[in-house]
């Protein structure tokens, strides 16, 4: 059963955030509240709230807690707040305030998360096999 939990127009830039929740995929629901209390980093901290909360959800949902794991994770870019800073010589220099729109979705399987962690591997294999496929023919080509 998947749960899904939202948290919008939050007052974080995705950039700031992305790094932090692209460990957490995969991971046991529990072990990724600790990995996020320590880390030293704004997003994380919004992200161990919203984690809380899906462990929650998942509880109500008479679910296990401890046999939770992550899904997916998702940060998506949500609207601009559009400022202007003075400048000199009456210019106007903008400033854009970004804010991010956050998404858990949580499940009791583990399979859909390993189906992904595999499908990311092979790119990544696929990705490797090309460099060196690359490399060797310059290898050869220089022979």
């Amino acid at each position: 059963m998947d749960i899904t939990v939202k948290s919008k127009f939050v007052k974080s830039s995705p950039r700031k955030i992305r790094p932090v929740l692209h460990g957490l995929r995969g991971q046991n629901a529990e072990a990724a509240l600790v990995t996020l209390k320590f880390t030293n980093r704004k997003g994380a901290g919004l992200l161990y709230d919203l984690l809380k909360s899906a462990i929650a959800a998942a509880k109500e949902n008479d679910l296990d807690s401890e046999k939770v794991f992550i899904k997916s994770v998702n940060c998506t870019s949500g609207p601009r707040l559009k400022r202007r800073l003075i400048g000199s010589r009456g210019r106007s220099k903008p400033i854009l305030k970004r804010m991010s729109h956050l998404t858990f979705t949580v499940s009791d399987t583990l399979e859909a998360s390993k189906k992904a962690e595999v499908k990311s591997a092979e790119k990544k294999v696929k990705k490797d096999t090309k460099k060196e496929d690359i490399k060797q023919d310059k290898v050869k080509v220089n022979k």
